[in-house]
């Protein structure tokens, strides 16, 4: 009996630990929509996503496993379009990661019958 009681109590003081529950990783998710120029870097302080090539129809989620400064105030995030013949192309937008988010790069004119200009690319988050 007193094994039994002495187990019980051992289990009711790990039950209730004040340790704080980790904060989970927050992520961030790039969306290429419809753009028809490739998403090819995203940055925000303390990353640098380089080499990619996120294209039309594609999202890619990136682990921000060092947290990021902005999960108070929000970070300001840069994308990077490469827009072929032209100079790439940065767009930026303020986010809060108090939680995930997602980036969505889209084309204004999806249903214009012209290519589409680089200029044309925008971030909706």
């Amino acid at each position: 009996m007193n094994k039994l009681l002495s187990l019980f109590l051992f289990i009711f003081l790990i039950s209730c630990s004040s340790s704080p529950l980790p904060k989970p990783t927050p992520s961030l998710t790039i969306v290429n929509q419809n753009s028809s120029f490739p998403i090819i870097e995203v940055s925000l302080v303390g990353y640098k996503f380089e080499n990619l090539n996120i294209t039309s129809g594609i999202s890619k989620t990136f682990q921000l496993s060092n947290g990021t400064a902005g999960e108070r105030w929000g970070d300001i995030v840069w994308v990077t379009i490469n827009c072929g013949s032209q100079m790439p192309l940065k767009r930026n937008t303020i986010l809060d990661f108090s939680y995930n988010q997602t980036i969505t790069i889209i084309d204004i004119k999806p249903d214009d019958t012209t290519p589409m200009n680089c200029g044309d690319a925008v971030i909706k988050s």
